[in-house]
């Protein structure tokens, strides 16, 4: 059985919030072999974990940012920390871990894991929250309509109270609780377009047909 993609979450919303021809041009590219999905952001995601769970301090972590090759990921990640401790700030909390979590998508052309960056109780939810620092605008429809495709497959062990979004670029919050019942439908509607899109992608780049694999239910 060949093997399908695996998105990241923060790809997801990336691929969501694309107009229809830039989203299949990505959803091609993703699906070449030479693509293996570089993670622009990490640098930021890894020092954020350095100071939630390893001890390391703001200034600590701000200055390892000199150690990034690239400058434009070196200069991302340096604003990204300075709108997080800003964010912080008004967010006060003790940082907790969250698993991960991995589905199929309905028809089983590609996989989504939503890796939280860290947990934080915020008006007493237990909230597993992305931090998204990339520049393109996301749309607050869409960026819910995603969460509540993580939720409703969330595992019932360990999870998590609600699910959010943290876009540094321009501090705007999107929690799952404020989504409704147009969310959760639209959510399954772009998974399913994805899918369209994924099996296009395969079958114009010559790739192996896939085989049955039974997604995870929705709760």
């Amino acid at each position: 059985m060949a093997s399908v993609k695996t998105f990241g979450f923060s790809f997801l919303l990336r691929l969501v919030c694309l107009s229809p021809k830039p989203q299949k041009r990505a959803v091609r590219e993703r699906h070449k072999p030479s693509k293996s999905g570089f993670d622009y952001h990490r640098s930021l995601r890894l020092r954020i974990q350095q100071i939630a769970f390893e001890g390391l301090s703001d200034a600590q972590v701000l200055a390892s940012t000199d150690q990034i090759t690239k400058a434009p990921e070196r200069a991302s990640a340096k604003r990204g920390l300075e709108r997080f401790f800003k964010w912080r700030e008004d967010n006060p909390g003790a940082l907790a871990t969250c698993p991960a979590l991995t589905f199929l998508s309905p028809r089983g052309f590609f996989k989504v894991t939503f890796q939280p960056d860290f947990l934080l109780e915020l008006d007493g939810r237990r909230t597993a929250i992305h931090v998204w620092n990339t520049q393109q605008k996301l749309s607050g429809n869409l960026v819910m309509a995603a969460l509540w495709a993580v939720a409703s497959r969330f595992p019932p062990q360990n999870r998590p109270d609600d699910f959010a979004v943290l876009s540094l670029q321009d501090g705007r919050f999107y929690r799952w609780s404020d989504a409704t019942k147009e969310h959760a439908l639209l959510g399954e509607n772009l998974l399913t377009m994805l899918d369209t899109q994924c099996e296009l992608a395969r079958t114009e780049l010559g790739l192996p047909a896939i085989g049955p694999e039974a997604p995870l239910p929705i709760a």
